[in-house]
């Protein structure tokens, strides 16, 4: 027959030990086992009591409830207003927080080169007098007629005394730059302009409006230290820098322009092509436009022909200034019907210097401008 074992739970007590020997012995025991010593009793074990069971309130029960009856209320309220759009304005909007990262900029370590900027020369005022014109004002200070009228918004040449007009600043012609020699450092820059010399000029205000001295443009025009003379329509060399020589043994290099192979066809200014002009008192000048510097050795080439009783004459004139005045000597006869007067201006090279001078053309020849030299009417 089975046997039924009585299993009863392990005791909550801590483990018995002998006094003496320090022996583990049963919770019964009386006596230890290891060295016989007489154990003290041990009172008996309380029956565990098991716990009540707290009951939960019945009226904490109704209150969550009616929490959570009213919780899926408001959630039913408030899903069908999102539905229908009305409280859609009304939720608070997520706005992120963007945090900019700072970008680093490597700063440059050049120094930008300061511009010089030129001053600007102011314009002449010039008072008109009893008797002039503007085709004379505007011979006088190397204009034409046109570009005076354009620069004082004229639209007519009717001009009387007391009249203001605004005589424009000259402008500097820039001359070709040097060559530089074997061994010697190109210059930077235009080193020279040329300046066209107005009545009432002297060296000492034009080297005031160019920035430099006196004695730097007496020695680039051959004027003599002790000599301030300049004559109107002479075309000075303005300095701007001076290139360093560099010594070669026993000689030196300098920035002298070397002598073109050719040139362009100098620009004829005035008269106009076909213009008619009228009396031998009448101030003809004929002007071109500069090319460049010349050397020494180089001209314009100025050739008029005039008509004359006998056939023409050809006058042939070789200068440095950008103008000539037509002596009032050259008029034609009154006897003369053809009064058409030619006349052309090429850059020459002075050849040789013996005896006769000899000349060549080193520029493209351009046709001949005509005007006509009338006898003034009654």
């Amino acid at each position: 027959m089975d046997t039924v074992e009585d299993i009863r739970p392990l005791s909550d007590r801590p483990f018995r030990h002998c006094e003496v020997c320090g022996a583990r012995v049963a919770e019964d025991a009386k006596t230890c086992l290891m060295c016989g010593s007489a154990l003290p009793e041990v009172a008996p074990a309380t029956p565990a009591v098991a716990p009540t069971p707290r009951r939960f309130p019945f009226v904490r029960v109704i209150l969550l409830g009616l929490i959570a009856v009213l919780i899926l209320i408001g959630s039913v309220y408030v899903g069908w207003n999102l539905s229908r759009g009305q409280i859609g304005g009304e939720l608070p909007t997520f706005t992120p927080t963007i945090t900019n990262t700072p970008t680093i900029t490597a700063t440059p370590t050049w120094t930008p080169t300061p511009t010089m900027t030129p001053t600007p020369i102011p314009p002449q005022i010039y008072v008109v007098k009893a008797g002039d014109n503007l085709l004379e004002i505007a011979i006088e200070f190397g204009l034409t007629v046109d570009e005076l009228k354009a620069y004082n918004n004229l639209e007519s040449e009717t001009i009387i005394a007391g009249d203001q007009l605004l005589i424009p600043p000259p402008t500097p012609t820039p001359g070709p730059p040097p060559t530089p020699q074997p061994g010697e450092s190109a210059p930077t820059g235009e080193p020279y302009i040329l300046y066209t010399v107005k009545r009432g000029d002297v060296l000492s205000t034009i080297a005031q409006q160019y920035g430099v001295t006196v004695a730097e443009i007496q020695k680039a025009n051959n004027i003599p230290e002790n000599s301030e003379t300049i004559r109107v329509d002479e075309v000075l060399i303005i300095p701007q820098h001076a290139p360093t020589p560099v010594v070669e043994g026993n000689s030196v290099v300098v920035g002298t322009p070397t002598p073109r192979t050719s040139y362009a066809a100098p620009v004829m200014l005035y008269p106009a092509d076909g213009m008619v002009i009228r009396g031998a008192d009448a101030v003809v000048v004929l002007q071109w436009a500069s090319v460049g510097i010349l050397t020494d050795r180089e001209y314009y080439q100025l050739e008029f022909i005039v008509p004359t009783k006998d056939g023409r004459d050809t006058i042939v004139e070789y200068t440095h200034s950008t103008a000539w005045r037509v002596p009032a000597e050259l008029f034609p006869d009154s006897q003369v019907t053809e009064r058409t007067c030619y006349w052309r201006v090429n850059i020459a090279r002075l050849v040789t210097e013996s005896g006769t001078p000899a000349y060549k053309i080193i520029s493209r020849m351009d046709k001949r401008r005509s005007f006509q030299w009338e006898i003034k009417q009654p």
